[in-house]
């Protein structure tokens, strides 16, 4: 039995693969070279998809109006998604009071996000779309350094931002921040190469000339998104100077539904381009195979190998089992913002999503913590 703790070992090793090739690519590898707010600000059309968004609607509207972007450059088409709240209202007395040029769009029948983009963008004037969530909050330049981003090279077809959790103290926000700050990274390198598709759909811009819909029947927004433009030969990549904020859930029971359904949907959407990896790109050479990987023979691999460690330790080397176990308790209670919470925790995300595959999660219940209002 004691063959079985080397057998975890590899099978560990080979699980962390991925994340090694990161952590050499974010340290050593290169940097996206920073751009600027755009020497012209363009006309764009923001879409903004809602359901059941009351607290919370009216402050988003004043924080997109607080936006240094010039509002009569920008149109607002706002997609209530069936809400049986006062959203509706909520969102048309703000618009009305702020100045923004706007259209509300209320769907008939629950749509989810994906569809509701797409209605809204048949609908949109101008050449560049903006979508983002309507509960969440931008730095007042967000908006001008995700189209800076944009405009500044021809072969970029679509630019997400940097997404970061409100600060508060809850444990979700600790371990949501730790996993950011890798993420992030991780992201920028993808693009400073080529290309990511690790988009945050809270603030995602692209070129409506380029991107006519987003694939609505599988996965992720944000995702699906990024996969058009590089499906067309452009890149998509990450601005992480635009910066917007969300509320993360404050308890994990609540979190737990909106990681399951965000991993579910990431994983759908990486498993339904596998066409790509025929095209000779840096991107769908290196980076797409590991995130493949990453989202689908990690997790699995990373629990049967804890499974298997523990046994044979159990078997073999108890007293080393409960010194283990015992570290692992002490550290995640008192360094609870630290990466390796945030990699275990999210391995049990990413397992949880594989085993929803199948489920149509297009439509969803709203699970961040909203403000009173």
């Amino acid at each position: 039995m004691v063959t079985l703790v080397p057998v975890a070992c590899c099978i560990l090793f080979i699980a962390i693969i991925p994340y090694i090739v990161y952590l050499l690519g974010i340290t050593f590898g290169k940097r996206s070279q920073k751009t600027g707010l755009p020497d012209k600000f363009p006309c764009i059309s923001i879409v903004i998809s809602a359901y059941n968004e009351e607290r919370v609607v009216q402050d988003r509207i004043a924080n997109l109006a607080q936006s240094r972007y010039p509002k009569e450059l920008y149109e607002v088409i706002f997609v209530d998604d069936c809400s049986d709240d006062n959203t509706r209202a909520r969102a048309q007395d703000s618009l009305e009071k702020s100045g923004i040029t706007f259209r509300i769009i209320p769907n008939s029948e629950r749509m989810g996000t994906n569809r509701s983009y797409n209605r809204a963008m048949a609908l949109a004037r101008y050449p560049v779309i903006v979508t983002t969530d309507a509960d969440v909050f931008f730095e007042p330049d967000a908006l001008g350094l995700l189209i800076g981003r944009l405009l500044s090279d021809s072969a970029i077809a679509a630019v997400t931002g940097e997404l970061q959790p409100v600060l508060n103290e809850y444990e979700t926000t600790n371990l949501e921040r730790a996993y950011r700050s890798f993420y992030g990274r991780m992201c920028d390198w993808e693009s400073a190469i080529d290309s990511t598709f690790n988009f945050n759909g809270a603030l995602v811009a692209f070129r409506a000339d380029l991107i006519h819909r987003i694939d609505d029947k599988r996965g992720a927004d944000d995702a699906n998104t990024a996969f058009e433009a590089i499906r067309k030969g452009y890149r998509a990549v990450y601005e992480p100077r635009a910066v917007v904020y969300e509320d993360v859930p404050s308890s994990f029971r609540i979190q737990y539904r909106q990681k399951i359904r965000r991993a579910k949907q990431l994983i759908e959407a990486t498993c339904s381009n596998l066409d790509l990896l025929r095209k000779n790109r840096p991107f769908t050479r290196y980076f797409y195979p590991l995130r493949l990987f990453m989202y689908v023979c990690t997790p699995i691999l990373f629990f049967i190998g804890v499974a298997i460690l523990a046994a044979g330790l159990y078997l073999a080397y108890p007293l080393i089992l409960a010194a283990l176990v015992g570290i692992a308790i002490i550290t995640g209670l008192i360094w609870r913002q630290n990466l390796f919470n945030a990699f275990v925790v999210n391995q049990f995300y990413l397992l949880m999503g594989l085993l929803n595959m199948g489920k149509d999660t297009r439509v969803w219940e709203s699970t961040s913590k909203k403000r009173t209002g």
